[in-house]
Parts: structure tokens; sequence; C-alpha cells
């Protein structure tokens, strides 16, 4: 099956993404365009205004470095065309399912969906791409349905890894993507094309794995340190998150009244079910069951946000040692340590109860090597100069018996760990008497950092 591009999309990311006429039919089918009206970041425009970018941008560049990264590895291999427009494929469709403001929806309304399951969107994309709306086009570029879930499944651990890994397609093309349009492109620093260049397949204790050859250690280490901070200093900025309560409040008042639950399971309705179409709806039903989600719905539109006021970083380990559950046990936390205090502190001034929005972080750290343990990714040193006899390592093994990154690391060791940041936000009304009391109050020792970069 020898590819045979027909045309290029200009992209700012990767200058030419070029597509083949089946690829072209099915980026044109309707639930590809759908994704045209579904924002890559959500509450991150509300803070860096030129990240406007969408799903289907973001899916287009990981069909491309998909590509890239399969005509690499795979390039001794007698199916290898095939293995690539898998490739190219599986990274197009990995984000379909996405709903209106993306993972907002998977914590809404996908969770009535799918009870239990943090993924919704993952979930609902298995069922769309056996309806009418998508199966013939996918089949139509020559791939099989079930190839196409054994990838995301990852019954090929290469192919997975390519396309989904810890430094896959997926992951390259968002930090490159929101990056750019967010204005942080000295933070989402990926040396793409180098580290492509240099991924291989050898075995690891005896089964085929991804490797990347032990000279791009650097660049490797480059990028991970490079998506921490645009975690720490994009996707989770202090007035992203305030925008994210404010699209999940307004998506959990407006889901039963607007019974998203039954329309997205309805791909008929689901195809037509946008940010646009869904704020429309919002704003111009009369319903009383509306009010709310029109209030915030409003306070959206209006940028009128919850202020953060107390924040800590804890170790995963250490939040859930209560009970296991990450989002519960952070709440808890912020009670025992500093709601009740603000609680009894409206009470002494006879005042009305501040409202209170408790949220954590996904865990992060600076290098997680447990991501490239699961995800079965290694470092190849071809000279076996790391340890001698032996060509494949895991990254934890190759970064400690580098000299210079076991001199830097061993200042830094603990921040390997991984992290969640636990907040609690307010309104704007109640914002400013509590911050004066916790800054006046040495028994609030956990503070907030309000002078964090904010728009």
């Amino acid at each position: 099956m020898k590819k045979k591009y027909s045309s290029a999309i200009r992209d700012p990311v990767h200058n030419y993404i070029e597509i083949t006429p089946e690829e072209r039919t099915l980026i044109d089918s309707p639930f590809l365009q759908r994704m045209r009206w579904i924002s890559q970041l959500s509450g991150v425009r509300l803070v860096f205004p030129g990240a406007q970018h969408t799903r289907l941008a973001h899916v287009l560049g990981v069909m491309h470095l998909s590509g890239q990264y399969a005509e690499q590895v795979f390039q001794e291999y007698d199916d290898k065309d095939y293995r690539v427009q898998l490739a190219r494929i599986g990274g197009l469709l990995h984000d379909v399912g996405h709903g209106a403001f993306s993972h907002a929806y998977d914590d809404t309304v996908y969770r009535d969906i799918y009870p239990g399951n943090p993924h919704g969107h993952d979930t609902h994309r298995l069922k769309m791409i056996e309806c009418d709306f998508l199966k013939p086009y996918i089949e139509n570029t020559g791939i099989s349905i079930p190839d196409l879930k054994d990838l995301w499944e990852g019954k090929d651990r290469v192919m997975q890894a390519i396309t989904q890994g810890a430094l896959g397609a997926d992951r390259m093309d968002f930090m490159l993507r929101d990056a750019y349009f967010s204005g942080t492109t000295h933070l989402g620093s990926v040396a793409s094309r180098r580290i492509i260049s240099n991924a291989m397949i050898s075995d690891h204790d005896g089964i085929p794995s991804l490797h990347y050859d032990l000279k791009v250690l650097d660049d490797i280490f480059q990028a991970l340190l490079g998506r921490f901070y645009m975690y720490r200093g994009v996707y989770f900025h202090k007035a992203s998150a305030a925008s994210d309560i404010i699209i999940r409040k307004m998506l959990t008042a407006a889901k039963d009244p607007l019974n998203l639950a039954e329309r997205t399971k309805d791909l008929t309705q689901y195809q037509f079910i946008n940010e646009y179409t869904l704020i429309g709806e919002i704003m111009s039903n009369p319903s009383e069951e509306l009010n709310e989600a029109k209030l915030y719905c409003k306070r959206l539109l209006q940028r009128d946000l919850p202020k953060l006021i107390w924040e800590t970083t804890l170790p995963e380990k250490q939040v859930k040692t209560i009970t296991g559950d990450l989002e519960r046990d952070s709440k808890t936390i912020a009670n025992g340590r500093f709601i009740e205090k603000i609680k009894m502190e409206a009470i002494k001034r006879k005042i009305e109860e501040p409202n209170f929005f408790v949220i954590n972080t996904y865990p992060m750290s600076t290098i997680d090597h447990g991501e490239f343990n699961v995800g079965n990714i290694y470092i190849y040193d071809k000279n076996k100069s790391l340890e001698k006899g032996k060509y494949s390592h895991t990254l934890e093994e190759a970064i400690n018996q580098t000299t210079y990154f076991r001199s830097f690391l061993s200042q830094v060791n603990t921040g390997r760990e991984r992290y969640v940041m636990i907040r609690v936000f307010t309104d704007k009304k109640d914002a400013e008497w509590i911050r004066a009391f916790v800054k006046n109050r040495d028994v609030l020792v956990d503070t907030p950092n309000i002078a964090e970069t904010s728009y």
C-alpha cells in the first residue's frame, strides 16, 4: 500500500502536512470536521489569548508525526506501508471522541455515560469508529477497524509508544502546538525531528520495544523538563484552572436540562454538539432549568473567574494515603488545612460563608521514569558505554549512569517524585478579605503564590 500524497495542509507548526486522497475524504467527514469547533486548550484561552487552536489542528499534527515515526522505526518491515498508514490514521482519530470543552466534558457528561471512567472520550471513540459516520471513511484508507483498536489498546507496544507514548506523536504535537499558540515556545521545546530520527526497534528482555539512541538523551531530558514547565505555567496556570472551574460548573448545570448524555450517545445528534452550539443553546433557551447554566456561561463569556486563595503542593503518595481517591483526598486535605479555618472566621465576622471551589492537578514531576517503564520505552547504547555487555537500558538507568546527569540530579532528586497541587478558589467578592486574613495569620502556613504571572 504505497501512499500517494495528493495535497498538503499548511500548518504553522509542521509547515506542510501532506495527505492522500483517502485521508482527505476522512478529514472532510462529519466527525473530523466537528473537531474544528472543539478547542484544544479550553480554559487556557482565557489566559493566553493566542491559544485559539482546535482539536482538528492537533490531530492533523499527530497524524503527521505518527507517520514520520512509523517511517523511521518500521523501515525494514515488509508491511511498512500499511504500518505507516495505520499509525497516521490512529493519530488522526485518537481524539475524535472529545466533547465540547474537551476534558471538562469527560468530568461531567461522559462521567454519567461511562461511570468510573476518567477518560470517557477514549471509550466513546471506540463507539464512533464503528458507526456509519466514520467506519466507511476509515476502511476507505485501507485500515482495519480491529487493527485501529489494537493500536489504541497497546497490543502492539511499539505502535502505541510512537503514537501515544511518553515521547509519542500526540505529546510532541501538543507541546509544540500549545507552546506556539500560547506564546511560550521557551517552555515547550522538543527536538521532534532529531528524536524521531534516532528512534528504533530493539529487544529489551527479549521483546521488541521502542528505543531511542543514547545520543539523544539530552534532547529527551529537555523535552521532559519542557513538558513539566508547560503543565506548571500554562495548563495548570491558576487562571486556566479558574476558567475550567466555571466551564465544569456550566456543563454540570446544563447537562440534564439539555439532555446531553442521551444526545451524546445518539451519534446522529452528537455530531452537532460543540462549544459554539452548546453556548448558543444555553444562552438562547428560555427554560428556567437553565438559569444556573446561563449564570456560569455569562461568567465565562465575561471572564468573571474565581480567585485563587490557597494552594499547596504535596507528593501524590502522601495525598492518596486517606482513601486512595486523589480528588476526594485533595478535598479532605483542603478542608482540614484551610477551608474550615475560613468558615470559622466567617462565622466570627457574621458574614455569609464563602463559596469554595477545590481542585487538584494531575500528578506531575520533572522526570517521570515510570511512564517510560509502563510504556516499554528504552534507551539504546550501541557502544555499551554505560554498562559492559548491555545495549538496552531504562531511562532511569541511562540518566543515573551518565556522570553529568548524576551530578545535577543529586541536588534535586526529590523533584523526580510525582506531585499534586491542591488549590482552593473562591468568588471575587470574598477573595480580598480571605487573602488579607491569610496574610496576617501565622496559623495558615500554606499560602498561594499570588505573585504568579496572571492575565
